[in-house]
C-alpha cells in the first residue's frame, strides 16, 4: 500500500513583522487553491517582507509554480521582492527555468532570509563569489 500524502500550507507573522508562508510535503495541484488562498492575500501587505518557506516542500508542479509566479509579480509591482527559502536543486531549477530568479530573492534558510536583506540570487550565487 502506498500512502498518498497531501501537502500543507501555513501562514504566520514573525516578531520582526515578516510574513511567512510555509509549505510542507507535496506542493501540487491538489493543494494549489489552498496555497493561493494563503499566499496571495499577504502579497498586499506593503512594507512587510513576505517569505515563502519551501524548505520542507517537494513535488512542485505547474499549478504551484503559477501561484508562486503570481505572488512574485504582485510583490514586484509594489517595488519589493518575494523571498523564497529553499536548498532544493529541483526548486532552484524550476525557479530559474521559469525566469522567477530575476524577481525573487533566494535564501537557504529562514534565518538567512530574515537576517539580511540582500540574500543570494537563485542558484545560491553570492555577490562576492
Amino acid at each position: 500500500m502506498v500512502l498518498d500524502f497531501l501537502g500543507t500550507v501555513e501562514a504566520g507573522e514573525l516578531p520582526g513583522g515578516e510574513f511567512v508562508v510555509s509549505a510542507n510535503g507535496p506542493l501540487d495541484e491538489r493543494i494549489a487553491a489552498a496555497f493561493r488562498d494563503t499566499l496571495m492575500p499577504l502579497t498586499a501587505a506593503a512594507g512587510a517582507p513576505l517569505l515563502l518557506d519551501l524548505a520542507n516542500a517537494h513535488g512542485l508542479d505547474a499549478a504551484a509554480m503559477l501561484v508562486i509566479a503570481d505572488a512574485a509579480h504582485v510583490v514586484g509591482r509594489r517595488g519589493e521582492q518575494l523571498g523564497i527559502v529553499t536548498r532544493s536543486p529541483l526548486v532552484l531549477r524550476l525557479i530559474s527555468e521559469s525566469g522567477l530568479d530575476e524577481i525573487v530573492k533566494i535564501a537557504t534558510s529562514l534565518t538567512e532570509a530574515i537576517g539580511r536583506e540582500d540574500t543570494a540570487p537563485a542558484g545560491g550565487r553570492h555577490a562576492d563569489g
